[in-house]
């Protein structure tokens, strides 16, 4: 039986290499029709802990400040959506902001479990040798973890 995807999570860190994997989840739906999700994981941590020195932009806003955040990240996603996807209105769009004190991958399965979307769409920054041993790799702990499809766009930069 061949697979008929109708719903999308394409995942960005805004980067341009994050961005790649946006025109080609809309690809996978244009012909067909269906819904991307256009999602933003950020973490979100608690208290720091003396023990272990991390910075999380959001633990420093104010209430005020995380919400207009939030709203420019949202504002920053709907940008991604190509023209020709607007125009030609055969695909829909939604766009979620995930705040999570989970690590960024866990976070993806579960947005995607939650969101029973039939595949997740992601970019890979092609990371090889000590850079990927030093960074470690979102869209390889998520290949590794999820339940469902993964289309993994390589980008190199």
């Amino acid at each position: 039986m061949i697979p008929k995807y109708r719903k999308l999570l394409v995942t960005t860190d805004f980067s341009p290499l994050g961005n790649a994997a946006v025109p080609h989840a809309y690809a996978v739906l244009a012909e067909r029709g269906g819904t991307v999700i256009l999602c933003h994981v950020t973490d979100v941590h608690g208290p720091p802990n003396p023990l272990y020195a991390h910075y999380s932009p959001w633990g420093s806003l104010s209430g005020q400040e995380r919400t207009e955040l939030r709203q420019t990240l949202l504002r920053s996603l709907e940008a991604l959506v190509p023209e020709q996807v607007r125009q030609e209105g055969v695909v829909t769009t939604e766009v979620r902001v995930v705040e999570t004190p989970l690590l960024v991958h866990e976070a993806i399965r579960q947005e995607a479990a939650e969101l029973d979307v039939d595949l997740i769409v992601m970019a890979s920054h092609g990371h090889s040798g000590m850079a990927r041993l030093l960074l470690g790799s979102v869209a390889e702990q998520v290949l590794r973890s999820a339940d469902r499809p993964i289309l993994v766009v390589r980008s190199r930069g």
